[in-house]
């Protein structure tokens, strides 16, 4: 039986992410598009990528199995959205679209605050005018472009979240696992259920415990101990939630299964709550999930990974898409990994010559890990795990 194809592309997509899988065999190759990386991300390495793919391919139109938007960070979304408008396009035009996109899976900001439950989706839709935090601000810009791209997918008659009600994410009590097709396997992670259910109560318990400051702050001063929150106060604490819940809650997060290999997809996700899920999913076993590709979370940020993180999760193969913007891929996202993994061969694949991180690595890796970086010349770098794609 010939051997099957199972390669996930990393774009050069500056400080984003936009990745290619490929799957199915050499004669009927399928194709899954996640992200699109920031703005010029789309005309400099996507379109020409998936034209590449198309010429190859020698049929009318090139078949999209899934178009993934992992949340709607700038960084990820804009090329995805830019997409949907040449198609748009075309479309206006009454001219043949050259691909053919089965379906979207794509929560919108509305889907995510609005899972919270009404009080927190109120304050997150009023907050996001006016957002006081950089994480904030990254989710908040991008709910235009959100809606746009729900707007177009309507008109492209592109199906939404199939084999979901809704909102797409991970409940413990029934883990979904999906059949993309006969041989490709899709078990959704995240966002997960029980934090967007948190959502709400921490939202009181965050106001009650700046009241509870502003109370006291009142009382020492010589005034009464009553307190309520003013308009100014009530919008920057709204703000704060975007960045600290919203932001970390919203990602996709995926482990994709074919032939008895595995990759894992993560989006910007935080690393606790990507362990979360694989433990409530029956996925982590003496401690450990092996799986062959890490998509490491947040483009290497220390933020979202912890030593556990690399110790219970043990890959063959840890994907960084980085450019060096904002410290990433981070030295000590680096440290982390060698020292949860100090022996035992491994590979990194980066998809930009970051020469902080570079040197960082070649001063301090294991001796048995190897180190793949993207060439100047290539759109992005490769990591199969079945017979290697000639497209």
């Amino acid at each position: 039986m010939a051997k099957p194809v199972f390669t996930l592309e990393a774009l050069e997509a500056k400080h984003g992410d936009s990745l290619l899988l490929h799957y199915g065999t050499l004669a009927n190759p399928k194709l899954i598009v996640i992200d699109g990386g920031p703005g010029g991300v789309f005309k400099a390495t996507l379109e020409p990528r998936l034209k590449e793919i198309h010429a190859n391919r020698g049929s009318a139109i090139l078949e999209i199995r899934l178009l993934m938007v992992s949340h709607i960070d700038d960084d990820h979304i804009t090329g995805i959205v830019q997409l949907a408008k040449e198609l748009r396009d075309l479309q206006e035009q009454h001219a043949t679209l050259p691909y053919d996109i089965l379906t979207l899976w794509h929560n919108s900001f509305d889907d995510i605050v609005g899972a919270a439950g009404p009080t927190v989706a109120a304050l997150l839709r009023a907050a996001a005018f006016s957002p006081r935090t950089a994480d904030g601000a990254a989710i908040v810009a991008s709910v235009p472009q959100g809606r746009q791209l729900r707007l177009d997918a309507d008109k492209l008659a592109i199906n939404m979240n199939s084999g979901f009600d809704d909102l797409i994410r991970f409940e413990p009590a029934a883990p979904k696992s999906l059949k993309i097709s006969a041989d490709l396997t899709f078990r959704v992670l995240g966002p997960r259920k029980p934090e967007l259910d948190r959502l709400e109560a921490k939202w009181h318990k965050d106001v009650a415990a700046f009241l509870a400051k502003k109370k006291k702050k009142k009382k020492k001063a010589g005034g009464g101990s009553e307190a309520s929150l003013t308009g100014a106060e009530l919008e920057t604490l709204a703000a704060e939630f975007v960045d600290d819940s919203v932001h970390n809650l919203s990602s996709l997060v995926v482990l994709a299964e074919l032939d008895g290999k595995r990759m894992l997809l993560t989006g910007d996700a935080r690393g606790d709550f990507i362990l979360d899920s694989l433990r409530d999913a029956g996925l982590i076993k003496n401690g450990k999930c092996a799986i062959d590709i890490l998509k490491v979370p947040h483009h290497g940020s220390v933020r979202n990974t912890a030593p556990v993180l690399f110790k219970t999760i043990v890959a063959d193969h840890y994907v960084f898409s980085a450019n060096g913007r904002d410290g990433n891929p981070d030295p000590a996202t680096f440290d982390l990994l060698f020292n949860a993994r100090p022996s035992g061969t491994y590979h990194l694949w980066l998809t930009n010559n970051v020469s902080t991180a570079v040197n960082h690595i070649a001063q301090n890796k294991p001796s048995s890990v190897k180190v793949h970086i993207r060439k100047d010349a290539d759109r992005s770098v490769r990591v199969e795990l079945g017979a290697p794609i000639t497209w």
